[in-house]
């Protein structure tokens, strides 16, 4: 089966890459106004995705449902658009009848967006976060470094991707936006 939420996630990335040097900021999608950090920063969270995340501004949110030999597939996308980064959180809600292997899954997605960016992968490793099964990531364009984890929370993967110019250093803001990324299990 394909794996969905990289094609989602890789769309994103090469936009912007091709936007790279462009540092205007997206237009936010109307929500309810979460809690603002000091600095700027907003505590994001989906009651959907049962998540919470700190992020620059209140994401663009895109969700699409389609159907497949495997049952329908909702693949839900938070993107914001940094001063100097990208970052995209993401999930699929598969089919209950579709069965999938965790660490395939996770190596998969990881494999289909470095694929789909046409980047080199630098590191990978499997890790344990918040007790959840994961792998980090590191992959690198001529013109973008991706950082990259993914979750797996009962049948749900979860992608948190950041992008930033290469050359750009955006250190702390990646590492809040991926420290701060916080499951809630129903």
């Amino acid at each position: 089966m394909k794996r969905f939420l990289a094609i989602f996630l890789i769309t994103l990335a090469v936009a912007f890459v091709a936007k790279s040097q462009d540092h205007s900021r997206p237009a936010s999608v109307p929500t309810p106004t979460p809690a603002v950090i000091p600095d700027g920063w907003v505590n994001f969270t989906s009651e959907a995705g049962r998540f919470g995340v700190l992020l620059p501004e209140i994401p663009t949110d895109k969700t699409e449902t389609v159907q497949s030999d495997h049952g329908p597939y909702t693949t839900h996308l938070f993107v914001v658009r940094g001063v100097k980064s990208l970052f995209l959180v993401g999930w699929v809600d598969y089919d209950p009848k579709f069965d999938f292997n965790v660490s395939g899954e996770m190596n998969l997605n990881r494999d289909n967006f470095v694929n789909g960016v046409k980047a080199k992968l630098i590191n990978s490793k499997p890790v344990t976060l918040d007790g959840y099964q994961a792998i980090e990531f590191t992959a690198e364009t001529p013109q973008t470094l991706f950082k990259s984890r993914v979750y797996m929370v009962g049948r749900r993967p979860y992608q948190l991707v950041s992008g930033t110019p290469i050359g750009t250093d955006d250190s702390i803001n990646v590492d809040r936006f991926f420290n701060s990324f916080k499951v809630r299990v129903r």
